[in-house]
């Protein structure tokens, strides 16, 4: 209406007021703002759609990682394979023998011999003999596995003598073939024990 009252040259004082009127009560175009609403809402999606197969990817990947590693043969002569550990007529009663390529001691007690895992049941501290230090060792007089985290003692059978460790070494399952010894040092096969004794050994 204002506009038309210009157009025929005509002004009157409520033209201006009756403009703004008509301009703020005109209603929007049906949809103007639907494209971009749409927009957001298809990258939204797309985002979630990601993020989605990017979890299901991580979850899939270390499963598989998982199942390859139960599965599949460890590498001889490694840690969690099988390690020749020599012959039995190279060890002398009482010999305690680190194989760090198994992360295990070899113990020749009088029943045979024992593998002992050097992982402190405790909180999983790598666990040093000690072949000097004072013992009540039934071999020799002498030495011990000493934990240097936190004190626990282990003789060399691996029963724990002192704590704050719950039970005895672990165990990697031991046999003779052969005239030589072979250690299964896999983490997934090792033997707990709640007392540690000369049976558990492997007869020489």
């Amino acid at each position: 209406m204002a506009e038309e009252a210009r157009q025929r040259g005509l002004f009157y004082p409520g033209a201006e007021v009756a403009e703004e009127i008509e301009r703020r009560t005109a209603s929007p175009r049906p949809g103007a703002d639907e494209p971009l609403v749409r927009k957001r809402g298809v990258q939204r999606r797309t985002v979630f759609r990601w993020v989605g197969w990017g979890t299901l990817m991580l979850l899939l990947a270390q499963f598989s990682a998982g199942f390859v590693g139960f599965f599949w043969p460890k590498k001889v002569g490694a840690f969690g394979g099988e390690i020749s550990a020599g012959a039995v007529s190279d060890l002398k009663l009482g010999d305690v023998r680190v194989f760090q390529e198994g992360k295990f001691y070899l113990s020749r007690v009088p029943e045979g011999v024992l593998a002992l895992w050097w992982k402190c049941p405790h909180l999983g501290c790598t666990v040093p003999w000690k072949p000097n230090d004072p013992s009540m060792d039934p071999v020799q007089g002498q030495g011990r596995f000493n934990c240097p985290c936190h004190g626990s003692i282990y003789d060399r059978y691996g029963q724990i003598v002192q704590g704050p460790a719950p039970r005895p070494m672990d165990l990697f399952p031991t046999e003779v073939r052969d005239g030589k010894v072979f250690v299964t040092a896999n983490p997934t096969r090792a033997i707990t024990r709640q007392v540690a004794d000369g049976s558990q050994a492997t007869p020489v």
